[in-house]
């Protein structure tokens, strides 16, 4: 249910039409589960998209205050 909403409430009006008009867009979904079920997947597969790693350290904001900080 939740990514059926996502993809007719969010992907389809507004991120779909928004990519399409940009040439060189590309799309970097996260890992929540309505970004990553198939219906999902199957109206991302027009775009170029890069993988979201799980838990990346370098992704966090607060490592970067610590690492700065320490």
């Amino acid at each position: 249910m939740a990514a059926q909403r996502f993809v007719h409430d969010t992907l389809q009006p507004h991120i779909l039409p928004l990519m399409q008009r940009l040439p060189r867009a590309i799309s970097q979904p996260e890992n929540a589960w309505p970004h990553t079920a198939r219906v999902s997947q199957y109206c991302l597969r027009s775009l170029t998209t890069l993988s979201w790693p799980a838990r990346s350290p370098d992704l966090s904001s607060i490592e970067l205050i610590w690492d700065h900080l320490g």
